[in-house]
């Protein structure tokens, strides 16, 4: 029950309570009042609900972080009682204001308004629900009416423009894509080679046989088998704590950066697959298409760092899934060096591997990744360092010097000097 109900209810008592106390004629006439305006006032909000038509048009089913949630409600008055003091507003637990707006409306009119709402912080929410309220000319009652069902709205993570990637991301140039032969027919030919017995005919090549007068066949590869791998270090205990609506913190920029990743890994037509230990945890294989871009996109939307398996559990969980041909990056930021003999295995395995560290220290944690660095350098891992508020083109556009991240030496003297 609401304030305005209680407060109703307890006038209504004080006032009878005084005019059967009491008997002024004050405090009945004042009850008459109250017996005849709750009544009528009820009933006028209750009759602005009905008759009432809501539509919502909305042409996409997810955006982006940066941009608009936009909309388009109609409302229309099938009654032939005029609608006052109608206030519509969309339902959504979508971060920020969906504005509402007031009305009065007469019989068979209908308003048309445009809604926009700033996409701030990546997830899937609930819109597409509208809520008309309604409330008598005295105030005393507020009604309210839901139309439409909930739709689920994605909102995908940002993704900045990475044009002077690394090429060990994409283990770029071209020759270092490799291509492997098949004995399934396949969609990339290799080569041209004399028939032997027992190839099949739909190995055939007949216009180098016609022109060879030989029966040639094909022999087929797998096309490119490079294959690109993100995977994303979610582990709770790995990130900084900070407030669940702060939109700066460790976990929302390691899902930025794998997100411009692999949008970047994708324009080089590469088949690029994702994996993470948050919450929920998955590995999604290397595949290249838009619609598998699309859906790694969501997976980064809805994932959160609340995840409970260590990085150096998981990475050795992915191992049967990599080989010699694919690239492997990962993001982190723990400060904890034990995952780093993982992706040494790795890489003596011959798999190309990269590692991306956000640094916690700019979002208020204590402890350094000097340790990390270090032992990541000691195994000759590319590794790349980004800051908060970094742009990230920079970052990924030269490993991180291992100078940069040196503690100084102390200063005294020269050895076998004396000093002062």
């Amino acid at each position: 029950m609401s304030k305005r109900s209680i407060g109703i209810i307890l006038l209504l008592a004080i006032v009878t309570f005084y005019a059967f106390g009491t008997g002024f004629t004050f405090f009945y006439r004042f009850l008459y009042v109250l017996l005849l305006v709750l009544p009528v006032g009820f009933i006028w909000a209750w009759l602005n609900l009905r008759g009432l038509e809501v539509q919502l048009t909305r042409f996409a089913t997810r955006g982006q972080v940066g941009g608009y949630l936009e909309g388009r409600i109609r409302i229309l008055n099938h009654n032939r009682l005029p609608k006052s003091w109608l206030e519509v507003a969309e339902v959504s637990d979508l971060p920020g204001h969906l504005p509402g707006r007031g009305m009065a409306m007469v019989r068979d009119q209908f308003r048309t308004w445009k809604t926009e709402a700033y996409l701030s912080r990546r997830g899937v929410y609930q819109t597409g629900q509208v809520l008309v309220t309604s409330q008598d000319p005295f105030g005393l009652f507020r009604l309210r009416r839901h139309f439409l069902q909930p739709q689920l709205y994605t909102v995908l993570p940002a993704a900045e423009p990475l044009p002077d990637l690394h090429p060990s991301f994409a283990n770029l140039p071209s020759d270092g894509r490799t291509t492997r032969h098949w004995d399934q027919i396949t969609t990339d030919v290799a080569s041209v080679r004399p028939y032997s017995s027992g190839d099949s005919l739909r190995r055939i090549h007949w216009p180098y046989t016609a022109r060879m007068n030989s029966l040639m066949v094909k022999e087929f590869d797998m096309g490119l088998s490079a294959e690109a791998w993100v995977v994303l270090d979610l582990e709770e205990a790995a990130h900084v704590r900070s407030d669940p609506e702060d939109v700066d913190n460790t976990e929302e920029l390691a899902v930025t950066i794998a997100a411009s990743l692999i949008t970047r890994l994708a324009d080089f037509s590469l088949p690029v697959g994702l994996a993470t230990n948050g919450d929920p945890s998955f590995i999604l294989r290397p595949y290249s298409s838009p619609e598998y871009l699309g859906k790694l996109m969501e997976a980064l939307a809805a994932v959160r760092a609340r995840g409970v398996t260590p990085l150096a559990r998981f990475i050795y969980d992915l191992r049967p899934s990599l080989s010699r041909f694919n690239t492997l990056t990962v993001i982190s930021p723990s400060p904890r060096p034990e995952w780093v003999p993982a992706l040494a295995a790795l890489r003596r395995r011959g798999v190309q591997v990269n590692v991306v560290m956000v640094d916690p220290q700019g979002f208020g944690n204590s402890l350094g990744i000097e340790t990390v660095l270090e032992a990541l350098w000691a195994n000759e891992l590319p590794t790349y360092v980004v800051q908060r508020g970094a742009p990230l083109n920079e970052a990924l556009r030269f490993s991180a010097p291992r100078r940069a991240y040196m503690a100084p030496a102390a200063s005294g003297p020269p050895a076998g000097e004396p000093s002062a």
